[in-house]
């Protein structure tokens, strides 16, 4: 028997093609998308979930309250953070550093190699995380210094196919260190990402031959990660008052210096990706991009959902004289009912196995987009398809249930005469889900364009600073120290070269330092905290900043070396420097002598940091052997023949180093790939809503110019013109998109602003937006209608009277 209902609903089908493939494509696009996004959020909920006790590891994330009572967390703490936990808390199984380092020089093998990626790390770091070793004991690989980790990847790189284990790598050109293991490479859902792991014990024994003891240092907090692993039973809350006490007896001094309260928390491993800075506070932009893309894909599946429905509910009244005349013929009501849900089923199960493909075939450009690596066909996805084929089944049951129930319930006689009874209750509910689908999509287009203005602003804002033509060359080993003063000096005397000055600091990224400063002689709880910038002669000038008052370091002044300070405006604003401010004496407390010296010069607040990020207070001053970043200000030119002339410098003095520079304009662009991809993503979403949306209005008009084929016909036999005809069939449609664009706007507008607020540098809300949505809509809906109305008042009127 249901092989014969199978065989009749695919007769059926194929009969009306048009709707057939409208239903299809329009439901398998929205099933698509919707695979695409689960996957998605799938996957960013992975992050960290494979390690094998990854309940039990938590970050040490570092707390400190301001004089003002603003409240911060950092994902960063001290490098005495982890030793000191584990020696003094006898509830703390095991206590490991992470420790990012930048781009490394590395030789091996004869070769020189850029390596990025290299960390330093204690000795429990591979018992710790579940990061399989293809050799080399977990417990042993980084109990000595001067060993590192290569992952299999890093170490076919510097080796090929040889045998890494005992070979010796030398990093910066300062110091040797032997292989001792060879990891996996790291999984893509990882945080906590590899190339080499260096032995935390190489660090400290470095340090040392400078006489630094970064262990016993409670001031600065570098990129350093601490992560704890608590026994069995111990939860965080436990150990509160533990971490409280750790902090007063540690680091109690140094907050006080700044006038704060500092204290640790712990952040379980399994939420550092949605919270990259701490979870304290409950927010995250990550977090709220998931919440985002959950919804576009719960409402693009619902747009599929409603034109399915819309379309199978619209052809009811055509339905019910094949219904009449099988209720005739000796059909009974059940067999009516399970006709029309098994043809519903079929145009289900055909989008959900067309969905699949074209979701695999989408996959690779998605992954490109969203910087992952996601996998399709994998047996951790048999419950989402378990669930989409679920939902297919619903939907189906629901889009069916109409002329399954309604239809087949009326007499014959009935039917036969035309006594359906008003339409005007299905008419309401078909319009209602054509204004909620374009009222979707409309908001999707808005949202697109809101993130690319705030986009356009961040790449076009003024940041106080003159980016163009700026490049950075980094002369950060100790190797290269004593070519610095030459470098910077051969480089002035190219023809292209502006102006040329170090500092520490790579503008437009993001900065952990973060210092004590005050009026001379004030009390420690007057103290700010700024961000201190270790500058060069002339660097201000270099870079472009606005002078308010006073002038840049100076060679003139031999006393700037040693007694000035460059400040911005907001560190004037905080330290409260009354007029006048060229001449205050003010000192910063970042190491245990106090530098003091004269204000003599304050520039305009710039963004030294991405446009994320609000301006803090700034001082600047020079510490020789500080600085080692060369800031090269190019005239315009050929870039590639300056640079050229640039290696030609640096291999001449530093042939041993392979040639580093980056472009300022470049480093920035990198910052806001974020945004590049949300905006692509949205841009992607709103077009398929539309797209959807469009099917669906398609396969209306379709069905409407059907259904009027007599009243056209007549129409035109009085005299009726095409123009008329058609702006007849399409009014309705229209006014229903003109109603979704008065719904969207506020809503896309509440959203949107929400998302703005994020920024604390943002652009104004593009109320244009609201104008090109609305009309790009109505454009489309009515090329979209217009395509069949005009078919229709095209047709000859004794065809169409005739086929009445």
């Amino acid at each position: 028997m249901i092989r014969n209902y199978i065989k009749v609903a695919m007769r059926h089908l194929l009969r009306n093609k048009g709707i057939t493939v409208i239903n299809i494509s329009g439901l398998a696009i929205g099933m698509a998308c919707c695979i695409l996004i689960v996957l998605f959020v799938k996957y960013e909920l992975s992050y960290n979930s494979f390690h094998k006790n990854s309940s039990s590891i938590y970050r040490v994330n570092s707390v400190i309250k301001g004089k003002e009572g603003y409240v911060g967390e950092m994902s960063v703490s001290q490098f005495g953070t982890a030793p000191n936990l584990k020696l003094e808390l006898s509830r703390i199984k095991e206590s490991v550093r992470f420790y990012e380092l930048n781009e490394q020089i590395v030789s091996a093998h004869n070769e020189e190699f850029r390596q990025q990626g290299a960390v330093f790390a204690d000795a429990a770091f591979f018992s710790m995380f579940s990061f399989p070793l293809l050799r080399g004991n977990p417990a042993t690989v980084l109990n000595e210094p001067y060993t590192v980790v290569l992952t299999e990847s890093t170490a076919k790189k510097f080796f090929g196919n040889e045998d890494p284990i005992g070979k010796v790598i030398r990093l910066q050109d300062d110091y040797d260190c032997r292989v001792t293991g060879v990891a996996k490479n790291a999984p893509s859902n990882s945080d906590l990402e590899f190339g080499m792991v260096i032995s935390f014990a190489t660090f400290v024994q470095n340090a040392a031959k400078v006489g630094s003891k970064p262990e016993e240092s409670w001031f600065g907090f570098s990129s350093n990660q601490t992560f704890v692993q608590l026994p069995p039973g111990v939860t965080p809350a436990a150990i509160s008052g533990d971490l409280k006490a750790f902090a007063d007896r540690h680091v109690s001094k140094v907050a006080k210096a700044f006038g704060n309260e500092f204290w640790y928390r712990l952040q379980p491993l399994a939420g550092i990706h949605l919270y990259p800075d701490g979870d304290m506070k409950g927010r995250s932009e990550n977090l709220s991009r998931l919440y985002i893309y959950g919804c576009i894909g719960f409402f693009i599946i619902l747009i599929a959902c409603i034109n399915f429905m819309n379309l199978v509910t619209a052809r009811g009244s055509e339905r019910a004289i094949e219904v009449g005349l099988r209720k005739v013929m000796g059909a009974e009501r059940r067999a009516l009912i399970v006709q029309f849900l098994v043809e519903s089923m079929i145009i289900s199960l055909l989008a959900f196995v067309l969905s699949i493909v074209l979701a695999a075939i989408i996959l690779p450009g998605f992954n490109f987009v969203t910087d992952k690596s996601m996998i399709l066909f994998s047996s951790a996805n048999l419950l989402m398809f378990a669930v989409l084929l679920l939902t297919a089944l619903v939907v189906g049951l629901m889009a069916g249930s109409y002329p399954a129930l309604y239809l087949s319930g009326f007499l014959p006689v009935r039917i036969l005469k035309g006594h359906l009874g008003s339409s005007g209750h299905r008419s309401l509910f078909r319009k209602t889900l054509v204004v909620s689908q374009f009222t979707i999509a409309i908001a999707l287009i808005i949202a697109t364009v809101v993130i690319w203005s705030q986009l356009r602003y961040m790449q076009q804002k003024d940041l106080g600073y003159n980016k163009h033509g700026l490049v950075n060359f980094y002369l950060n080993t100790v190797k290269q120290m004593p070519q610095r003063d030459a470098f910077k000096t051969e480089v002035l005397r190219l023809p292209f070269v502006k102006q040329a000055s170090y500092t520490n600091m790579p503008l437009g990224g993001r900065s952990v330092n973060n210092n004590p400063v005050a009026k001379e002689g004030a009390r420690s709880d007057e103290s700010i905290g700024a961000i201190v910038i270790d500058a060069d002669f002339g660097y201000f000038t270099n870079i472009g900043a606005k002078f308010l008052m006073g002038r840049d370091f100076s060679e003139k002044f031999p006393a700037d070396s040693i007694d000035a300070f460059v400040i911005n405006k907001s560190a004037v604003e905080k330290l409260q420097l009354r007029e006048p401010v060229i001449g205050s004496r003010i000192e910063w407390r970042g190491e245990n002598i106090p530098r003091k010296g004269q204000v003599i010069g304050v520039v305009e607040d710039f963004n030294m940091q991405n446009l994320r990020l609000p301006i803090e207070p700034m001082i600047s001053m020079i510490r020789k052997g500080r600085a080692g970043m060369l800031a090269v200000r190019l005239e315009d030119g050929d870039r590639q023949k300056q640079l050229a002339q640039v290696e030609g410098i640096w291999n001449k003095l530093m042939p041993a180093f392979p040639f580093n520079y980056r472009f300022v304009e470049d480093e920035l662009g990198n910052e806001y790939l974020v945004e590049q991809r949300s905006g692509s993503l949205f841009g992607a979403y709103a077009g398929l809503a539309i797209i959807i949306a469009c099917l669906g209005l398609f396969g209306l008009a379709m069905l409407v110019a059907r259904q009027r084929t007599k009243e056209i016909g007549i129409r035109k036999v009085l005299g009726a013109s095409v123009g008329s005809i058609t702006a007849l069939l399409s009014k309705d449609f229209l006014q229903l998109v003109a109603i979704s664009i008065l719904i969207s706007s506020p809503l896309a507008w509440y959203g949107m602003n929400k998302w703005l607020e994020e920024f604390p540098f943002r652009t104004s809300f593009p109320l244009w937006s609201f104008a090109a949505a609305g009309l790009l809509a109505l454009l489309i809906a009515f090329v979209t209608i217009s395509f069949q109305s005009v078919r229709a008042a095209l047709l000859n009127p004794v065809r169409s009277l005739r086929s009445e």
